[in-house]
């Protein structure tokens, strides 16, 4: 499943070696995701590898999300053949879209 496109600045820079944005404690996890979700065929690939990958029920349905580190998770959309509006954010808090 090819990455069509970041909704997150950091993971854009992450994707071009800038890691300055994310977490220094996240770079690795983000690593992990990002090359499993190139290399997956469909999220339910994703599940063998992360326990934590969920769908969003109601209104966030169709949106998907793996546990980066406490609250911060990876989200993303299928779209067609790939991931669309790939964002790193604060979960449950604020949106935290990159490291100050």
């Amino acid at each position: 499943m090819a990455i069509k496109s970041f909704k997150s600045k950091a993971l854009k820079k992450y994707r071009d070696g800038d890691f300055s944005k994310v977490k220094p404690d996240h770079v690795d996890k983000i690593g992990d995701i990002l090359s499993a979700m190139h290399a997956s065929h469909h999220p339910k690939d994703l599940k063998a590898i992360f326990r934590s990958l969920e769908e969003k029920k109601g209104s966030g349905a169709c949106v998907f999300t793996i546990q980066v580190n406490g609250n911060w998770r990876v989200t993303f959309q299928v779209e067609d053949d790939g991931a669309i509006l790939v964002d790193y954010c604060d979960y449950h808090g604020k949106h935290n879209e990159a490291v100050k």
